[in-house]
């Protein structure tokens, strides 16, 4: 049986493990202490919120096949709820999501998958790949200089900038993936005590600062106080990625009073958190990239259009290839 390494835990890292079970002996290594990369959720007090990925969509026979045990269970479930578009402070548009065109959640927070995918799995948590290399057989070097090596194949599923760090300039696709922009992205994260007026469980701002509203304690399975999720618009975080984040919160906060017509100041707990790499400006689709010669391959929804469907289709697409 063949041997790999996957570096990073995400959906798209986690994908790939599962699709090689009967193929090769897999090993993840992923730097920080949580699974499912941006399908993340965080716990503050009384309160859960998913910082990253909001929900998702499955619209391939694939990506729904994969999910349906989770549907099955209860750990997925469907998000129906009223989302609007706000141009002007002012509600332009409504859209109910429902079974028509469905959204999905994980329950109850959107790690669920991750955690899901991961059981079983052989994961070094904390575990931050610094360098690799390449010879008959590949080898991995974490930050306190352990070498794990023996490996058929190393798959980067993490996004571009990361994978050039570590990938070597000879890799056939080096110079494609250093051309890939990825954009950053504030989350504000708010807690409360008492509900606030919010006739809408999510909203698309058009015009502002912030891009996103969530009302995250109304999504399915959540049983924790009232919450919301906010998050930047790319312009305003390429402007003040480095910017101070009591700052960057405090503005966030005021321009979301403006946009829901509610003082969010009372808010319990207030935090706020940067992602780097949130999203990609990719033009044109390819699900993956694979050097056979040097046997490295690299996966991850960036490869494809950022969504989480994107994330899995890349890995099962690569996988695919590799069993070819």
């Amino acid at each position: 049986m063949k041997k790999v390494a996957i570096i990073g835990a995400g959906l798209s890292g986690l994908t790939a493990s599962y699709f090689l079970e009967d193929y090769a002996e897999v090993f993840i290594f992923e730097k920080s202490n949580g699974l499912g990369g941006r399908m993340s959720t965080r716990r503050y007090d009384r309160y859960s919120f998913d910082h990253g990925a909001q929900y998702f969509t499955a619209k391939t026979k694939q990506f729904l096949d994969f999910i349906k045990p989770l549907i099955d269970t209860g750990a997925v479930k469907r998000w129906d709820t009223k989302c609007v578009n706000i141009v002007n402070y002012n509600v332009v548009e409504e859209q109910n999501w429902n079974s028509q065109e469905p959204h999905f959640v994980g329950v109850p927070g959107m790690n669920q998958l991750g955690k899901h995918f991961a059981t079983g799995r052989n994961i070094f948590m904390k575990k931050k790949v610094v360098s690799i290399e390449v010879d008959s057989k590949g080898a991995v070097r974490d930050e306190d200089g352990k070498i794990y090596n023996g490996f058929d194949l190393i798959i980067f599923a993490v996004p571009g900038p990361q994978a050039l760090s570590l990938l070597l300039p000879s890799f056939n696709y080096y110079d494609e993936i250093k051309k890939i922009e990825m954009n950053p992205c504030f989350s504000l994260l708010l807690g409360f005590d008492k509900e606030l007026a919010i006739d809408f469980g999510a909203a698309k701002i058009l015009d502002s600062d912030v891009s996103w509203l969530a009302v995250n304690s109304k999504k399915p399975g959540r049983s924790d106080p009232f919450s919301l999720v906010l998050q930047s618009s790319v312009n305003f975080a390429r402007k003040n990625i480095n910017e101070d984040h009591n700052k960057i919160m405090a503005h966030l906060m005021e321009e979301t009073t403006r946009i829901i017509k509610c003082d969010v100041s009372s808010a319990s707990v207030k935090k706020i958190h940067r992602w780097v790499y949130a999203s990609n400006q990719k033009k044109e689709n390819k699900s993956f990239f694979l050097d056979r010669k040097l046997k490295l391959a690299v996966c991850g929804d960036w490869c494809n259009n950022g969504k989480v469907e994107g994330a899995f289709c890349s890995a099962y697409d690569l996988i695919a290839e590799l069993k070819k």
